[in-house]
This record gives structure tokens, sequence and C-alpha cells, in this order.
């Protein structure tokens, strides 16, 4: 028997996309949680894959950038779903206020848990994927990554 697949899940978020990833090492990997209210609808969503993915703790967490649509379901998620380690930009630097979540409301979800900075060039620790941060708070990383950098067609 071979080598498991990596699994990926799109989860309907009506807005910023979630998007569910089981390595063949079987660890798992959330990008982006939804908004937030609509009593519990993305974080039920999400719950559902992780169920149908037989996953029962999001390994990772992996937030793209503060607007509602990415980031406003995680207080919802964390009360559904155990997370182990949440990898974000750091410090919300977004100035439109109605586009962005509070950022303390996020950072009370996180608590104590494991969080990573992620900053351009990082690798980040995901078991069963290369998994390399490329852009993050604005910045990008220097060189092109092995086998990419010709120009686009």
């Amino acid at each position: 028997m071979g080598a498991k697949p990596l699994q990926i899940y799109v989860i309907d978020v009506e807005g910023g996309q979630s998007t569910l990833f089981v390595t063949p090492a079987g660890q798992s990997l959330l990008i982006d949680t939804g908004w937030p209210g609509n009593q519990y609808r993305d974080a039920n969503r999400i719950a559902a894959a992780c169920k149908l993915a037989h996953v029962k703790k999001i390994d990772y967490l992996l937030i793209t950038h503060f607007h509602m649509d990415h980031v406003g379901g995680v207080p919802q998620l964390v009360k559904k779903m155990p997370v182990g380690t949440f990898i974000d930009h750091g410090v919300n630097r977004e100035e439109s206020k109605s586009a962005s979540v509070p950022y303390e409301d996020y950072l009370q979800a996180v608590g104590s848990s494991p969080r990573i900075i992620a900053k351009p060039g990082d690798k980040l620790p995901i078991k069963g994927i290369d998994a390399e941060v490329v852009s993050a708070d604005g910045n990008v990383i220097q060189n092109a990554l092995p086998g990419a950098g010709q120009a686009n067609a």
C-alpha cells in the first residue's frame, strides 16, 4: 500500500475562503476561519469538514490576514475544536476598522496556545508537507524558491 495522499477540503465560509489540509503524515493545517456570528455557521462548517477528514484537533491554524471574513471565526472555532498552534503575521496593521476583527478578540482566542509569527523565508514545522512562507506582514522572500523565478509567460 502506498503513502497516504495529501487531502484538501475547501470550506464555504461565504466570503473569505477556509481550507483544511491533512498531510500524508496525518497533521492538519487550517487556513482561515470565516466570519464571526451567524450562529456559529462557519465554525460548524469547519467542524463538519474536520469530522469528514477524521481530524479531532487542528494541529496548525494559519491566519492569512486580519479581515473579518478570514479571522472573525476564530473565537467560535476554538470553542468547538482544539487548536494546537496558531500561525499569523504578527500585529494587526489593517487600517479599515470595518474590515478587520478586533485584534484583542483574536489574541484572547489564542490565549496561551503556541503561536508562530511567520516571516518570509520561514519553513513551517508541519509534518508531511514542505511549507515555506513567501509573504507575511507586507514583506516577501528575497530570492525565488528553487525551480521558480522565471518570467510568467
